[in-house]
């Protein structure tokens, strides 16, 4: 029994496609602004399961599974937490281990549903339309068509004699953004919504941030969605030799559906074909004719603030690039109650502040939702109305901070000025004008282990961090500044403004924010990018609090070798603390090789001027 015991230990493995967090300690958050900790011990000890086929307006039946509190009470209803899942809500094991987990968790974990079914919520995990023992015709990732599907799986929850009448939702990355999406459809009784690690902006927050397509992350998502849709677990571990698969309803027909939606999923869009359909934000792609507005949530922007339902937005300084998109989605939507950044990856499944002791998340993130869904669900006055709106992170400093308005209003601009002698120039240190020449060096890369390396888990390799650049640094060209004679701290949106010259029609430019110590180690604090086509300054589809591009190809500006423009784009968010006699540094990129792909031609020169009269410069949101 000791030695099956183990094998299905093992097979947990399985699940871990998509990213977890670690924190599974509940009960015990890091004290930060607003924390409240005064819960006692679970009304429940462990859940009931059971599993449905829930069926569409078009007869589609979509895979359901429930848990419910063991032991619930007889009559006694309660409100129900549902996630919408593209990654196939459970897996079923072999004969005998089937004796023994049955069934094995899919994306959410175990360790998740028994936290909040502990609680008193029922949890409903549904495979999407043609996802997992789903059938269905899938055109497209976050189609109308799979949004739609949202409000009846909610009638269903509410028709069920357990269910109170009220639904929140939640879950992580593609189940964050469907959690949003499900607002669209505006239920009145979904009546609380916590997105994690969420997509706001299908182009510019995960397939093209700042326009750069980071084509080695959709290959290898798309890679994990048609593994999965093909019922094909053994890119995901060693072990899949233990199961059979995707698990089936416990229907009648349920085997029988299941080997129909499996068949039907060979058929579904692949995002590594449509991605070479498309370059600007409008571009359409696959059969559906779409494009990536038509599947991001700010394109129902209106929908989703007249749902009324209370949103809470939780996402990492170091998630791929989502943070800037849970931070724009705050400025567009009133309803958002909550907004969480914390020193995290994609999950969070690390701690990637650098002056982190270790790389667990400590934070407890399920009991912060808890008490989100308490409020809102259950109607308990646990003071998180009251709150802040913003509780954010200052890495460096490593303490909460908290405001209610993004950016802070303690944080003013600071411009400091990229001297033609290769500083960074404060008002302090006069600027010398010139123009300076960086041979482009196509090896540079932001390493293996970085923010964009944690979107997807086949695309990580071992904890999310960034290893002292000062060997990386030498590949790129850097301005770096005078050591600061006090500590500064930055919270916001960096904005960078370069002359900017290349010798091809074509070019993509990375710029790296960095933290020189005295001992002349490198710490990465953030970054942003950009391609000349895109320069122009123009309101996108919704507000920001950094100037913004279109994105459209009706907005793009041709380039042409030699021609010297401006470039004017935002770095990544951040709040972070630069210690006095370090120094700040802006370095200059051509490539980042492993994340991003590069067009043709590529210059083998860049040229950055800068004079008095029109400097390149960095715009620093400094905490006063």
């Amino acid at each position: 029994m000791k030695n099956l015991t183990l094998l299905v230990l093992s097979m947990l493995a399985l699940t871990t496609y998509a990213a977890k967090p670690k924190n599974d300690t509940p009960h015990h958050p890091v004290s930060r602004p607003g924390i409240y900790s005064g819960y006692t011990a679970p009304d429940y000890d462990g859940f009931k399961y059971s599993t449905y086929y829930v069926y569409m307006r078009d007869s589609t039946p979509l895979a359901t599974d429930v848990y419910l509190p063991k032991h619930l009470e007889e009559g006694k209803k309660i409100p129900a937490i549902v996630y919408l899942t593209r990654y196939v809500r459970a897996i079923h094991a072999k004969w005998p281990l089937s004796m023994l987990r049955d069934p094995v968790f899919g994306m959410i974990p175990e360790s998740e549903v028994k936290f909040f079914t502990s609680y008193g919520y029922a949890v409903v995990v549904v495979d999407v339309r043609g996802t997992g023992a789903s059938p269905g015709e899938r055109k497209m990732e976050f189609s109308p068509e799979e949004i739609a599907d949202g409000r009846q799986v909610v009638d269903w929850i509410i028709s069920q004699p357990w269910c109170d009448g009220k639904v929140g939702t939640t879950g992580i990355s593609y189940l964050g953004t469907t959690a949003e999406m499900l607002l669209a459809n505006q239920h009145p009784a979904v009546k609380a919504c916590v997105p994690r690690s969420a997509i706001f902006d299908l182009y510019k927050n995960i397939i093209f941030p700042g326009g750069v397509c980071q084509g080695p992350f959709v290959d290898i998502w798309g890679y994990t969605t048609r593994s999965l849709d093909n019922n094909n677990f053994s890119p995901f571990s060693p072990h899949a030799n233990l199961i059979t698969g995707i698990h089936a309803v416990k229907a009648e027909n349920g085997k029988e559906i299941l080997d129909k939606a499996i068949a039907q999923h060979k058929t579904n869009f692949d995002i590594t074909v449509g991605l070479q359909q498309v370059k600007f934000r409008n571009d359409k792609a696959g059969t559906a004719g779409l494009c990536a507005d038509d599947c991001s949530v700010h394109q129902r922007l209106d929908q989703i603030a007249h749902s009324g339902t209370a949103i809470y937005r939780i996402g990492g300084w170091y998630d791929g690039g989502l943070a800037r998109g849970s931070l724009d989605a705050s400025l567009n939507t009133d309803n958002t109650k909550k907004v969480l950044i914390g020193p995290w990856d994609h999950g969070p499944h690390d701690d990637v502040s650098p002056y982190a002791t270790s790389s667990e998340v400590k934070f407890d993130v399920k009991l912060e939702i808890l008490r989100f869904f308490d409020h809102y669900l259950k109607g308990i006055d646990n003071g998180i109305d009251r709150e802040p709106r913003y509780s954010y992170y200052t890495v460096g400093e490593e303490t909460w901070q908290s405001s209610d308005v993004w950016p802070p209003r303690a944080a003013a601009t600071t411009r400091v000025f990229l001297s033609g002698d290769k500083r960074l120039s404060t008002g302090t240190a006069p600027m010398t004008s010139g123009e300076v020449r960086y041979k482009v060096d196509y090896t540079a890369t932001s390493d293996s282990t970085s923010r964009w390396n944690s979107v997807t888990d086949l695309y990580r390799h071992g904890d999310t961090h960034y290893p002292d650049r000062r060997a990386e640094d030498q590949k790129l060209f850097c301005y770096t500044g005078e050591p600061l004679q006090e500590t500064v701290v930055i919270s916001g949106h960096p904005v960078v403004g370069l002359n900017f010259a290349a010798d091809a029609d074509d070019a993509t430019v990375f710029c790296y924010l960095e933290d020189v110590a005295p001992d002349g180690s490198v710490t990465y604090v953030t970054e942003g990018m950009i391609r000349p086509v895109d320069r122009e300054i123009k309101e996108g589809p919704y507000k920001t609090a950094y100037p913004d591009h279109t994105y459209r190809k009706e907005d793009a500006l041709p380039y042409h070798a030699g021609e010297v423009v401006r470039l004017t784009f935002d770095m990544l968010p951040i709040s972070y603390q630069f210690k006095r006699g370090h120094s700040i540094r802006m370095s200059v990129a051509g490539a980042d090789t492993g994340h991003f792909n590069l067009p043709s031609p590529q210059p083998s020169e860049f040229r950055i001027s800068s004079s008095m009269a029109d400097p390149s410069y960095v715009d620093l949101p400094v905490m006063r």
